[in-house]
C-alpha cells in the first residue's frame, strides 16, 4: 500500500478500513517451508531494521521474523493474513515453489470461496489446477497475449489481471462473457484509473484504496 507497509497485517487492515472490495497479496516459501507474505525474492527492500538482507528462500522462518517493516510490522504468513482479512483475497504465488502448499492451505481452511490463487507463472497455476478443480484460479500478465489468454481457456481461470494500458472493451467484454473477471493495474494515477475503467474491467489494483474510492466518486459525479 502507498499509506501503509506493504504486505503486512497492519496494511490489509487498513486497506479493508479505505474499503477495498479485495486484498491483494504475495507469497513465498521459507527455506523451512513456511508460507510467507512478501513480494521480492529477497527482504532487503522494505526491511527498515533488524535484519537488513536476504533471500526469503534461504532464510528460516524465525529469521523472517527478524526483519523489521515500516511501523513495527513483521513479515506475516499466509495463515495468518487469512485468518484476519474478512474480505476476497487474491493470493499472488511469487515463488512456484509455494503453490501446491498454498493450494492445500486453502483447501484444509475451506476457504476457496472468497480466496483465489492467481500467477504471473502458468506453470504454478497448472500444479494447483491439478490439485483441485474446486479453486479459483487467476492469471496475471502484463499483455493478454494468445498465449495468456489460452492459459485463462486451459485452467479454466477466473480472472485475468492485466497491464490497463494493453487492455479495450471488446477484449474484456469477450472475457467478462465468458465468466472471466477482469482486473486492470496498476492504478496509481487518475490517468490509469480512467484508463482502466475505459477498458471496462471488473476491478483495478491500486496501492491506496482510499484514493482510488474517491477518485472513482468524482468520476461518477462528473458523469451524471
Amino acid at each position: 500500500m502507498a499509506v501503509c507497509a506493504e504486505n503486512t497485517l497492519a496494511s490489509f487492515d487498513r486497506a479493508t478500513r479505505d474499503g477495498a472490495v479485495a486484498i491483494e497479496l504475495d507469497v513465498r516459501l521459507s527455506v523451512d517451508a513456511r508460507l510467507v507474505v512478501i513480494h521480492d525474492a529477497a527482504v532487503d527492500r522494505t526491511a527498515v531494521a533488524g535484519r537488513r538482507q536476504g533471500v526469503v528462500a534461504e532464510l528460516t522462518w524465525a529469521e523472517l521474523q527478524q526483519v523489521e517493516l515500516g511501523e513495527g510490522q513483521r513479515i506475516p504468513s499466509l495463515e495468518a493474513a487469512l485468518g484476519v482479512v474478512r474480505t476476497e483475497v487474491h493470493v499472488e504465488i511469487k515463488d512456484p515453489a509455494a503453490a501446491l502448499q498454498a493450494a492445500e492451505l486453502v483447501l484444509r481452511e475451506d476457504l476457496q470461496d472468497r480466496v483465489m490463487l492467481t500467477s504471473f507463472d502458468v506453470g504454478a497455476l497448472a500444479e494447483v489446477r491439478r490439485r483441485s478443480t474446486r479453486l479459483r484460479l487467476g492469471v496475471i500478465c502484463t499483455e493478454p497475449t494468445a498465449a495468456a489468454l489460452a492459459a485463462v481457456r486451459q485452467l479454466d481461470a477466473a480472472a485475468l489481471a492485466a497491464g490497463s494500458a494493453h487492455l479495450d472493451p471488446e477484449l474484456t467484454g469477450r472475457l467478462q462473457s465468458a465468466g472471466v473477471q477482469v482486473c486492470g493495474w496498476p492504478v496509481r494515477t487518475e490517468g490509469e484509473l480512467a484508463q482502466a475503467l475505459a477498458a471496462g474491467v471488473d476491478l483495478v489494483t491500486a496501492d491506496d484504496p482510499a484514493w482510488c474510492r474517491e477518485r472513482l466518486a468524482a468520476l461518477a459525479g462528473a458523469e451524471v
